[in-house]
């Protein structure tokens, strides 16, 4: 069969916020200003590049967890998930925490 298959950077985007606040300790993503950026959206900015996406997320973390800990769980949950839904790489994924709160 011939024709390509094309992957809109919005379908990446959703795949790093649904895997990201599916982790434990997650509570939230958190919106940043856009200033003429594209591409970002509820936390989650995609950069396309040759050698993958570059995935930068910004969350709100539940109180009283180990960030670094949390952060890494993270990285490997959505490299994992963009690699297995999308079979592209995830070239970086940087977990930026905007703030931790105590869960609702």
């Amino acid at each position: 069969m011939s024709g390509k298959v094309v992957l809109s950077p919005d379908v990446m985007r959703d795949v790093a916020r649904i895997t990201t606040l599916a982790t434990p300790g997650v509570l939230a993503m958190a919106s940043a200003p856009e200033h003429g950026r594209k591409g970002k959206v509820d936390g989650v900015e995609v950069e396309m590049l040759e050698s993958g996406a570059r995935i930068r997320l910004r969350v709100i973390a539940a109180v009283n967890l180990p960030l670094q800990k949390l952060g890494e769980q993270i990285q490997s949950n959505v490299a994992s998930a963009i690699a297995e839904i999308t079979g592209m790489t995830a070239s970086a994924v940087d977990v930026i925490f905007e703030d931790v709160r105590s869960k609702p």
